[in-house]
Order: C-alpha cells, then sequence, then structure tokens
C-alpha cells in the first residue's frame, strides 16, 4: 500500500512520535510505502521513508503555525493518490486519524482550570486564537464525512471523543499501544541493573521510583516528592532500605531548579534526582524497582507498558490512559487522585511491601501482562483497518 503519515515530526522524543516511529518502521518492514509529511525529521532516520517538508515559515506563532500545518499537509497530501492517509496532529481531515491527545475542552480541565488561578485569565486563555483554532480543527476532524475511521490509544480518550461530538462507541476503535517485547524484557535488568546502579551511586539495598517523562506539573513530579517527604516522616520503608526517586525527561531548567529546592529544603536533596532525557529507557527501567506516573492528564503513556514489560511492577494515576492496562494488587496500583500525595504514599508502601519479595511478585505479573500487548498483535489489527479503508475507497471510486 502507498500510504501517507501527517505529523509535525519524526522523532523518537515523545511518546505519540515514538509510537508513529514505530509503526512506520513495521510498515516499511512488510513491504509498503511509506509518505511522511512533517515539519523535520531526525537526521538518522530510515531511508526508505519519503519525506515532505512541511514548510513552517509561521513557527514563531503558535496559531499560525497550526493553521498552515493543517492547509500545506492537506495541499500536499490531496495533490497525490494515496491508498491511506493516516493522520496523527491538529488536521481536520484524513481517512485514519490515531487519537494521542485527547479532547481539547478535557484538557483545558488540567492545563487552563488547574494552572491557572485568575478566571479572566483562564476565559482569556480559552478565547486565545491558538485555542480557538485547535478547537475548530477538532470539531471539523470529528464530523462524520471528514473521517473513515477513528482509533485511541485509551478508552479515556474514546469516551472524550463520543461525548463531546455525538459518536458511537462502534465509531471510535480503541487500539491499545503495542510494546516491543524483544527491546523491554527482564533479561535486560539482569544485564543493566548492577552497571547502572554503580554509575549511577544507588546501592542495591535502595528502592529507585522512576518516572518518566517531560513537562513535570503534568506528569506530576511534585506529588510523587511529596509522597516522598510524607514515608520518610513515618519513617522510611521496612527493612531499612531507602526510596529513591529518579526523574527521566526534559523540563524548564527553571523549573527543574525549583523542584530540587523543594527536595533540597525539606532534606530530601540526595534522594530527589533529575537526570534529563534519555533515549535508552530499558536501561533505567532495568535499574529501577517501581515505576510512578501519578499524571494530571495522558491519554496513554507507552513508559508504562515499557516498565511491565521489563517486569518491572507500576503505580498509574487514573487521569492516564494507562491505568486500563494494570490491575491493582497484582501487577501495580492505580491512584485514583493523581494530586493526592498521601494516596501515592500509601500505593508505595503497598506496592513495596514488607520486603523485596512483593515487589518481585508484582513485577513478574506485570511482566505476564504485557505480554498481551504486542507490537504484533497490534499491528495486525492495524493491518485490517488499513486494507478495510482501502477497499471502502475503492468500492466509492468504482461507484462514481
Amino acid at each position: 500500500m502507498k500510504i501517507a503519515i501527517t505529523h509535525t515530526r519524526y522523532s523518537l522524543v515523545g511518546g505519540v512520535e515514538k509510537y508513529i516511529y514505530s509503526l512506520v518502521e513495521r510498515l516499511l518492514d512488510a513491504g509498503h510505502e511509506v509518505h511522511y509529511f512533517c515539519h523535520f525529521w531526525e537526521k538518522d532516520a530510515d531511508p526508505r521513508i519519503r519525506f515532505h517538508k512541511i514548510p513552517n515559515p509561521f513557527k514563531q506563532f503558535r496559531y499560525l503555525k497550526v493553521w498552515s500545518f493543517d492547509r500545506w499537509s492537506q495541499w500536499k497530501v490531496n495533490n497525490a493518490e494515496f491508498d491511506i492517509v493516516h493522520g496523527f496532529t491538529k488536521t481536520a481531515q484524513q481517512d485514519i486519524y490515531t487519537d494521542g491527545s485527547g479532547c481539547l475542552l478535557d484538557y483545558q480541565e488540567y492545563s487552563i482550570k488547574e494552572g491557572e488561578s485568575s478566571e479572566l485569565v483562564q476565559r482569556l486563555k480559552r478565547l486565545s486564537p491558538h485555542q480557538r483554532l485547535v478547537q475548530r480543527l477538532e470539531e471539523e476532524r470529528f464530523t462524520r464525512g471528514n473521517f473513515r475511521r477513528i482509533t485511541t490509544m485509551s478508552i479515556f480518550a474514546q469516551e472524550q471523543v463520543c461525548r463531546r461530538y455525538g459518536l458511537a462507541e462502534e465509531e471510535v476503535e480503541v487500539i491499545y499501544n503495542g510494546i516491543d517485547l524483544r527491546n523491554f524484557n527482564p533479561s535486560l535488568t539482569e544485564k543493566h541493573r548492577a552497571p547502572m546502579r554503580e554509575q549511577l551511586n544507588y546501592t542495591d539495598k535502595d528502592v529507585v521510583a522512576l518516572l518518566v517523562g517531560n513537562d513535570y506539573r503534568r506528569k506530576g513530579v511534585i506529588t510523587l516528592m511529596e509522597a516522598l517527604k510524607k514515608i520518610e516522616d513515618q519513617g522510611g520503608l521496612p527493612e531499612g532500605r531507602k526510596l529513591q526517586v529518579a526523574v527521566v525527561g526534559k523540563e524548564r531548567p527553571a523549573r527543574e531548579k525549583e523542584l530540587y529546592k523543594w527536595a533540597q529544603d525539606r532534606g530530601l536533596g540526595k534522594q530527589v534526582r533529575f537526570f534529563g532525557p534519555h533515549r535508552d529507557i530499558a536501561k533505567w527501567h532495568a535499574m529501577s524497582d517501581l515505576h510512578i506516573l501519578p499524571s494530571r492528564f495522558d491519554i496513554f503513556g507507552n513508559v508504562v507498558l515499557e516498565a511491565m514489560a521489563m517486569g518491572v511492577p507500576t503505580i498509574v494515576s487514573a487521569k492516564a490512559g494507562a491505568a486500563e492496562v494494570v490491575k491493582p494488587a497484582e501487577t501495580g496500583y492505580i491512584q485514583q487522585n493523581p494530586k493526592d500525595s498521601d494516596e501515592l504514599a500509601s500505593l508505595i508502601l503497598k506496592a513495596v511491601g514488607p520486603n523485596k519479595e512483593t515487589l518481585q511478585t508484582l513485577g513478574e505479573n506485570a511482566r505476564l501482562e504485557a505480554e498481551q500487548y504486542s507490537w504484533e498483535r497490534h499491528f495486525s489489527r492495524m493491518l485490517e483497518i488499513y486494507a478495510e479503508v482501502k477497499e471502502a475507497k475503492a468500492q466509492e471510486k468504482t461507484r462514481s
């Protein structure tokens, strides 16, 4: 098949971006012709991909940047014939749209309502040209006739789309992300755990809680730090184990400095460490004991399945779609209120348990559960959808 993918970038940085990267590689390996429409791509991108650069003359202006990408990509895609046009970003029309961000009004409940104290500022942000354009494009995207199929990465996203736009559940199919079980597996722990811990100055007795993600406010880093403080105030972990928090991701230096100062002021400076962004996340899971994602808003969270596949139990916020793949008390725990540090502290203590066997059992169960979400299974379903859409387009063309 001749397939067009639209997204602003081709990169391994970011959850949706990593998903597209893996999808494209599998499409190429299966012999399909992939055309990628974007602003930019990484230098080491697969040479088999046929990139189409979308001009970005308004990159300093968010409103115009979004508007121009939609207009330019639509024009370029419509000037060529593709079996499938698969969109992943803020574009109004495509054959298949995979929703990895959720609905704007739901996101605003977190980003604007929680982030801004003044009602006037909240109102002005909602009325900004950028927010209004994103909303208009979203309304067009989910209007029947502008799509052939919609897929979402979680029930969390599916419910938003159906509720906001009056679509039936059968029109919005949930397909959980796939996990590469070869690149994320417990055997890597044996290989990387000791060297990584030695490199990072963690002892074998330390219990390392790993949080992976950009945008620390949304990911709930402060909630995890507050939970750590509460655990320490209660006497720490059983058996004299020391809880360590490792944060891997990208944030503004000023915000990171502010969080680190918060930890230092409370005597936690040696237990909270920020390591910046890293590509080889499997090594970080290998050296960790527990993965935590107290996110305020996440349509899925691939890192949860990555941790589970590595045999690492996870605590996930109910505001993250990945909570749907976690079985409480079997593979990890679900935090109902992502802002409640008391709840998170309690769940951490449950997961860690009285001895190391508790974490080990949760981790073994997590790996078994992750095996139900292989990339092979996911890719097989995506190819079925592609074939169905291609056939429907062919029939329409014949009738016309």
